[in-house]
């Protein structure tokens, strides 16, 4: 069990009027037990109380979770006699925060075991706490994306004039099962040419052809811990138009991996990259916000946007990836990731920035 985590779980059910908590998701059960399974579509439920006393339900499949938490195990079938032992543990009239991705048949069966009991959602409950990283999760991070960072090199450095968009999509699975990630859930987008001027393009079986231009965004999980990166490389050569392109989009991602330091807010950040963007005439073609918060998922708080007043903090790791996107031409975008350190920005991703032309 993760006691600290636990710990500041209790705190903020606390501050926020609530009995009881009810977790139920894989990544954040990992998150605050430990544990690295997948319930699939059986029952696991951790609940919590405001001691921070925990009772596990779980499938006699699963591993009790040990000292920490009374386990009570069923067999397939007796999910029945589960939910009513659990529904007799929850505070009498009491609020009763519920983990949002739940199988909304075992909520509904609970809700009829518990009528007198208010509901509420946990999704930001859970997840808050999981914004700043403590030194474990820091560790996996930087694990996750050094593999991240050898598998898009050796992606790139096997393009050929007989790759495909949809191939090297496929065959990124492999490397990443070869460097030691979670590579079945993890994936790439690959983009040729014209395709890039879409920030999330569909992967076609087409080759590239000389001048265009080369996207690949890709990531996969270490121990639950998301990578994410993308790089613009160009085949054969480049064109001068997107050549500016490239050097405006990396001083944008370099502009804003500067700026970045406990106390600034992420707007702030945006507005780094989207500046640097707008003084170059491309403003209308950065269509999407600076990036994404990182961690247990692959998209979570903070988000870096021309709206979000949050405020950096040390332990924050989220994806600084500014992109230019000319329709019927290309695109490019550079990202990496960056943890909120005292001094500024600790960048996870290692693999060169410098335009590439691949011979």
């Amino acid at each position: 069990m993760r006691r600290g985590r636990l710990e500041r779980l209790v705190r903020s059910m606390g501050e926020l009027g609530l009995d009881q908590a009810l977790i139920t998701d894989d990544r954040n059960l990992s998150y605050y037990t430990g544990t690295e399974e997948e319930s699939m579509e059986r029952l696991r439920v951790l609940l919590v109380d405001l001691r921070g006393n925990c009772r596990y339900y779980a499938n006699a499949l699963f591993a009790p979770l040990g000292a920490g938490a009374e386990t009570v195990r069923h067999r397939d079938g007796e999910e029945g006699r589960a939910l009513e032992d659990l529904a007799r543990r929850l505070t009498p009239g009491g609020v009763l925060a519920v983990d949002q991705t739940w199988p909304s048949g075992y909520l509904l069966d609970l809700l009829a075991l518990a009528p007198n009991h208010i509901f509420r959602s946990a999704g930001r409950l859970l997840s808050l706490p999981m914004v700043c990283k403590d030194g474990e999760e820091m560790e996996l991070m930087r694990r996750s994306s050094q593999i991240n960072d050898r598998v898009v090199e050796e992606l790139i450095s096997s393009i050929s004039e007989s790759s495909t968009e949809a191939g090297l999509s496929r065959s990124i699975h492999g490397l990443y099962s070869k460097h030691g990630a979670e590579g079945a859930q993890g994936g790439a987008l690959v983009a040729f040419g014209k395709n890039c001027a879409s920030p999330h393009p569909q992967s076609r079986e087409v080759r590239p052809k000389a001048g265009d231009c080369i996207l690949i965004d890709a990531g996969a999980p270490y121990r639950r811990y998301q990578s994410d990166m993308t790089r613009t490389v160009f085949f054969r050569d480049v064109s001068p138009e997107m050549e500016r392109v490239y050097r405006t989009v990396l001083e944008a991602n370099l502009a804003g991996i500067a700026a970045v330091r406990p106390g600034r807010t992420a707007r702030e950040i945006d507005g780094v990259c989207r500046g640097v963007i707008e003084k170059s005439g491309y403003g209308p073609f950065f269509t999407h916000r600076t990036g994404h918060g990182i961690g247990l998922q692959l998209h979570e708080e903070p988000y870096l946007s021309e709206t979000s007043d949050t405020v950096l903090r040390e332990g924050m790791i989220f994806s600084i990836e500014p992109g230019i996107y000319l329709p019927q031409t290309g695109g490019v975008r550079v990202e990496d990731l960056v943890a909120v350190t005292a001094n500024g920005a600790e960048v996870l991703n290692h693999l060169p920035k410098e335009l590439r032309v691949i011979p």
